[in-house]
C-alpha cells in the first residue's frame, strides 16, 4: 500500500511540474518573463502567483521586499498584458483592477515562481 502512494505521488509530483519547474498550465509569455529575469538580482519582482480574477486566469508579480519597500503589484493577463498595479504605497487603498476590487475578488490559485533569498 505504501508503494503505490509512494508511486502516485511521484507521478502527480512529476506531471504538476514542467522541466523549467513551472507548474503546467503556467502561460508561455510569463513563464519567458521570468526566464529572462530571474537571474538579475536587481529585477523587483520577489515571487509570481496565479490568480482567478473576474473568470479569467491572471498573474501578480509581487514586489521583492528586500529591493523596493512599498512596492506595488503588476497584474497581467494571460498575454503579459498589465491590467493594473494594485497595493504598494496606497496599501489596499489602491485596490481598484480593470472596474473591480482586486483584494477582494481574487482567489489565489497557486505560486508559479518565488526568487531564492540569498
Amino acid at each position: 500500500m505504501k508503494l503505490v502512494l509512494i508511486t502516485v505521488l511521484s507521478v502527480l509530483w512529476l506531471t504538476a511540474c514542467n522541466k523549467n519547474g513551472f507548474p503546467s498550465g503556467t502561460a508561455s509569455c510569463i513563464k519567458k518573463e521570468i526566464l529572462i529575469n530571474m537571474d538579475n538580482p536587481d529585477w523587483q519582482t520577489g515571487a509570481v502567483e496565479e490568480y482567478t480574477f473576474q473568470n479569467k486566469t491572471v498573474y501578480a508579480f509581487l514586489p521583492d521586499g528586500n529591493i523596493i519597500a512599498d512596492g506595488s503589484t503588476t497584474i497581467k493577463d494571460e498575454n503579459c498584458n498589465s491590467l493594473c498595479d494594485v497595493g504598494g504605497f496606497g496599501g489596499h487603498a489602491n485596490n481598484q483592477c480593470n472596474g473591480g476590487n482586486f483584494y477582494k475578488e481574487a482567489v489565489l490559485v497557486r505560486t508559479i515562481w518565488k526568487k531564492k533569498s540569498k
